[in-house]
């Protein structure tokens, strides 16, 4: 639709002032950038768009020395590249962006760490990447939820597969239970972390295995 096309044209857009800007010093002015890049992103399904503000998000967290987050990013920017066909670095130009980070990221990480952060953000859907990469309902960065021994394993089981971005149906075949059985997991998921979305869940699972590293 029309919508559709300016969103995506105007997330495109975003995201280019964003780069510049950052290469400019204005580190909090491209963040801004970025995030409504992203949410424009999330409202119209855009995977493209979305895995470039994630790659851009992933330099912007490598040159803050947030490494781990640098990593999570970039793997969940790659995983969504793949998913639509293109290339992890979409302009030649951009490459050297994308190596800093890499060196970076590597460099401050363990080979075990690194891996770890790299499977946690490929691990993430589109939704949980966003609901990530925005904060939203982040354990530590609101209230603070429940930690995973309130869960039981197969409560944390079922946290897991949502933050796969599995439907309650998907996580009722992967794990031999009734669709029934996988819903009522996760209202009691929800209930026990005081949450309302499963994009909550999958932020949370991702923040437990960093906690866990």
């Amino acid at each position: 639709t029309d919508a559709r096309g300016e969103s995506v044209f105007r997330s495109y857009c975003l995201w280019g002032l964003a780069v510049a800007v950052w290469r400019r010093g204005e580190r909090e002015r491209a963040v801004g950038l970025l995030e409504q890049a992203l949410q424009a992103d999330l409202e119209v399904n855009d995977r493209f768009n979305a895995s470039l503000s994630l790659q851009a998000l992933a330099w912007i967290a490598a040159e803050d020395q947030n490494a781990r987050r640098a990593v999570v990013l970039l793997g969940a920017s790659e995983k969504l590249s793949r998913s639509v066909g293109s290339p992890i670095v979409v302009l030649p130009n951009m490459s050297e962006y994308q190596e800093e980070c890499e060196r970076t990221t590597r460099h401050a990480l363990s080979k075990e760490a690194y891996a770890a952060a790299h499977r946690d953000g490929t691990g993430l859907s589109f939704d949980a990447a966003v609901a990530y990469t925005l904060g939203k309902q982040h354990p530590t960065e609101s209230q603070p939820a429940a930690p995973a021994a309130h869960l039981t394993k197969r409560e944390r089981e079922v946290a897991e597969l949502i933050a796969e971005g599995l439907t309650n149906k998907e996580i009722a075949t992967r794990l031999v239970i009734s669709p029934r059985t996988a819903q009522g997991h996760v209202e009691h998921i929800l209930t026990k972390l005081e949450f309302t979305s499963r994009t909550q869940i999958a932020a949370w699972v991702v923040e437990q295995r960093r906690e866990n590293l």
